[in-house]
């Protein structure tokens, strides 16, 4: 004897393959490409200087910066002994020559401007790295030592050179 299935259990099957398929194939929205990237949040920098300051007590923030610029506006430097803010250019991916360094901090600051000896060039990469003092009170990257973390990564920051960057002039919370 066979037991025919009710056409509404088969109606029912179908509606709910029908819905999990739906599931899967829409999937979350992609990000619009529009113009609209202001709207966009940045946490990362903001992550990355909480970060250094969770493992050691040294950290830097700084923004992109205006491409043409000869001088870096630091966001905020956190030193646990003196020392300097470094700038250098890029060499494929790595920092370069030193293009800027800062007078000798006690414990850092909020709004620093750096020198630089040549002008910020546009979509190239830059590098703000800490260094502790010596003990002579002049920075000299043979003899003043790179800051690290505890797990011994070197504390920098990367930041870009664009015509559209305007870094934040007002209070800065990292």
């Amino acid at each position: 004897m066979q037991q025919a299935v009710p056409k509404l259990w088969i109606f029912f099957f179908l509606i709910i393959v029908i819905l999990v398929v739906a599931i899967f194939v829409s999937g979350p929205p992609a990000p619009s490409s529009g113009s609209n990237e202001s709207s966009v949040p940045e946490p990362t920098r903001y992550a990355t200087f909480e970060e250094m300051l969770d493992l050691g007590g040294n950290a830097i923030y700084v923004e992109n910066q205006k491409s043409g610029s000869t001088s870096v506006l630091v966001g905020f430097v956190v030193l646990s002994a003196p020392g300097y803010v470094v700038i250098y250019n890029d060499n494929s991916g790595v920092p370069g020559s030193v293009i800027g360094e800062s007078v000798l901090f006690q414990t850092g600051g909020e709004h620093l401007t750096i020198s630089l000896n040549e002008p910020l060039v546009e979509n190239q990469v830059y590098y703000a790295m800490l260094y502790h003092d010596d003990g002579d009170g002049r920075f000299r990257a043979d003899t003043d030592v790179q800051v690290v973390d505890s797990e011994q990564s070197v504390v920098l920051m990367t930041f870009l050179a664009s015509l559209e960057a305007e870094p934040e002039p007002g209070p800065i919370e990292p």
